[in-house]
């Protein structure tokens, strides 16, 4: 019979731990996987000073959230047996089902730990798929645009109220998945006769960090660049805008650090533009707040 690599971790503890815990290759079970969007989408952000607020003042709103998200992959360290499913979905993260969307289920692996998962946000392709209550109309946007994530909605502070309608193709791959701290275990551990829910988790926040986060998320959340890229001062901010808008006026340093921010369009400015693309290559997490910090841009 073989066993996986938990059965080494077994060393120093009871054999009855290490089987409840680990299983072994005669044993199998379920992974389902889930996507769930973080509470900001369909919530928003608030002002305030715990970690998760919005630290000067605006109050962020989602109308309309969409990402194209799938090839969900798992993989075996010690065997390097593996599970995929190549299926593109575009869901609507906004009117998500109140426990996410079940997007795939691996039956009767094996009841051990698959110490590697990973997925894609890719940009939108024909053939991609969809789940109630997400609308044809929604796959269709995201396919004929490119997108990888679209999102519309408005920040407010004090009597200023700014709308914005932003879509991306920023696709990328998030892998090596982990549970958040202070565990930080790698992937999922399928339990004997049993289902272990999987869940890569999008978030509605990173637009607003100060820095780009590649580990544990240390930064503050900021918007007033919402007001300060508005050119025309119409309060409603475009794609234009922030490709015009320098991020040397509107994202100083202190407190941002723009370090591994490229300029996107080829004219030698780094702008908000190419900030926020940036961090719509990072908003793929797992299990609420456990990090994929192996990202790679998609075409």
């Amino acid at each position: 019979m073989r066993t996986s690599f938990c059965g080494e971790l077994a060393l120093g503890l009871s054999m009855v731990f290490a089987g409840a815990a680990c299983g072994s290759d005669d044993e199998t079970g379920t992974a389902q996987i889930f996507i769930v969007p973080e509470d900001t989408i369909p919530d928003g952000l608030d002002p305030g000073t715990e970690l998760e607020n919005i630290h000067d003042g605006w109050t962020i709103r989602y109308d309309r959230y969409l990402v194209a998200v799938g090839n969900f992959r798992a993989k075996r360290s010690d065997t390097g047996e593996s599970l995929s499913d190549p299926t593109l979905f575009v869901l609507d993260l906004k009117n998500a089902p109140t426990n996410g969307y079940v997007v795939k289920e691996f039956q009767n692996v094996a009841a051990v730990r698959w110490d590697k998962f990973g997925f894609d946000i890719p940009n939108a392709k024909t053939g991609a798929s969809t789940l109630p209550p997400t609308a044809q109309a929604d796959v269709d946007f995201m396919i004929t645009n490119g997108y990888s994530v679209y999102y519309e909605g408005s920040g407010e502070k004090d009597t200023t109220k700014i709308t914005f309608k932003f879509g991306f193709a920023a696709g990328t791959s998030f892998d090596d998945c982990a549970t958040p701290p202070p565990n930080e275990l790698p992937g999922f551990a399928v339990p004997s006769g049993g289902t272990v829910p999987v869940k890569p988790t999008l978030h509605g926040d990173h637009q607003y960090f100060s820095n780009v986060t590649q580990g544990v998320e240390i930064t503050e959340r900021l918007a007033q660049w919402l007001m300060t890229c508005d050119a025309d001062m119409n309060k409603d901010l475009t794609i234009a805008e922030l490709k015009a808008c320098d991020a040397a006026t509107a994202l100083p340093t202190p407190p941002y650090d723009l370090t591994s921010v490229k300029d996107q369009d080829g004219d030698m400015k780094i702008t908000v533009y190419d900030y926020v693309n940036k961090q719509m290559r990072t908003f793929g997490d797992y299990e609420g707040d456990g990090e994929c910090p192996t990202r790679a841009p998609l075409p």
